[in-house]
């Protein structure tokens, strides 16, 4: 009996024995603690992954929207620059063509004038003409016939002359 007292009576024994029943009861609530703080580490972090996992979807979905959305805008550009240049060549053409028909009728225009002018010219030159013949042969009758007889020639020249000019 007395080796069981020494082996009883021995503080380092219990301190011993006493630490590790603290150990055994300590651990299981803090192996609980930790296991539920790691579960939700674990909870928060799958949280956090989907999260992340669904931004990343939604990131290219946005990224092959705007691509789609760039490729019609270039579309949409090229067409409107086709356009464009299409506009363009019609008005350029509509311009020349009005140049064109405004070119043909100042020049039909001159053309007339011209020929208006030429036409009063030749009345006038022989009207001109025509006065001046009646004067010299007035003149040169009434120089060799009689008063009486340079009267009745000339009134009737004059009748002859005046219905040939209407």
């Amino acid at each position: 009996m007395i080796v069981e007292t020494n082996i009883l009576d021995n503080a380092t024994l219990w301190v011993a024995f006493s630490f590790i029943i603290f150990v055994i009861l300590v651990f299981k609530p803090i192996k609980n603690m930790m296991l539920t703080n790691l579960d939700n580490k674990i909870s928060e972090l799958k949280s956090q992954l989907s999260e992340s996992r669904k931004l990343k979807e939604d990131a290219e979905k946005l990224l092959t929207e705007h691509n789609k959305k760039y490729k019609e805008t270039l579309i949409k550009i090229k067409k409107i620059n086709e356009d464009a240049i299409y506009e363009s060549k019609i008005i350029k053409k509509k311009v020349e063509e009005d140049i064109k028909n405004s070119l043909l009728r100042k020049e039909k225009g001159f053309k007339q004038l011209s020929s208006q002018m030429e036409l009063k010219v030749r009345e006038d030159l022989k009207n001109e003409i025509i006065k001046k013949t009646i004067y010299y042969t007035e003149f040169k009758i009434k120089k060799k016939f009689k008063k009486s007889h340079n009267s009745k020639l000339i009134s009737e020249s004059l009748s002859k002359l005046t219905s040939h000019l209407s």
